[in-house]
């Protein structure tokens, strides 16, 4: 009898963990926030402070390593501006260069925040994934669906180390 009782429950207890479906939900994420990461894309880590004001509209100021820190890049109606030490030039957004940690990050965090995401809701943390350019990607968020760590199939890893929300300021207007 106890032969088939072990294995017996040994079954159930594997189907019972193995049907068990973890809740989902669509999150559409916080439009704008500024917040520092840590940027990994293969063996190199950036450190980087991130703003995002609107769609494509981003100020990235880089904080390490020694090499990048200073530069500072703003994005806004389709030009980019890279600053440092009080010199500067302006370019077509568009002809970012495409290895860019910068480009990477804002053209990814973009598309993310251009969709509603399928989220598997977690006790502590939630999980969305996909594609992104036919990378994929998996994004990790706080039980506020604040981005925590986002991994892309290329290596690159962004993880938030501060995250604050930026509230939306309504233009007033005038009927003068």
């Amino acid at each position: 009898m106890r032969k088939i009782l072990v294995p017996a429950i040994l079954l159930i207890f594997i189907m019972l963990c193995g049907c068990s479906v973890s809740p989902t939900s669509q999150v559409t994420l916080p439009p704008s926030f500024i917040a520092e990461a840590d940027i990994t894309v293969g063996e190199t880590a950036y450190t980087a402070s991130l703003s995002r004001y609107a769609d494509s509209c981003w100020q990235v100021e880089m904080l390490s390593p020694a090499a990048v820190k200073g530069l500072i890049f703003t994005v806004s109606n389709g030009e980019t501006e890279v600053s440092f030490d009080g010199l500067h030039f302006t370019f077509d957004t568009g002809r970012f260069p495409a290895g860019s940690v910068v480009s990477a990050v804002i053209k990814n965090m973009d598309r993310l925040y251009a969709q509603p995401l399928d989220v598997i809701v977690g006790d502590e943390q939630s999980l969305a994934s996909g594609t992104l350019d036919d990378r994929a990607y998996t994004l990790t968020l706080s039980k506020n669906n604040i981005p925590i760590k986002l991994e892309l199939a290329d290596g690159m890893c962004v993880e938030f180390t501060r995250f604050d929300l930026i509230e939306k300021v309504e233009e007033e207007t005038s009927d003068l």
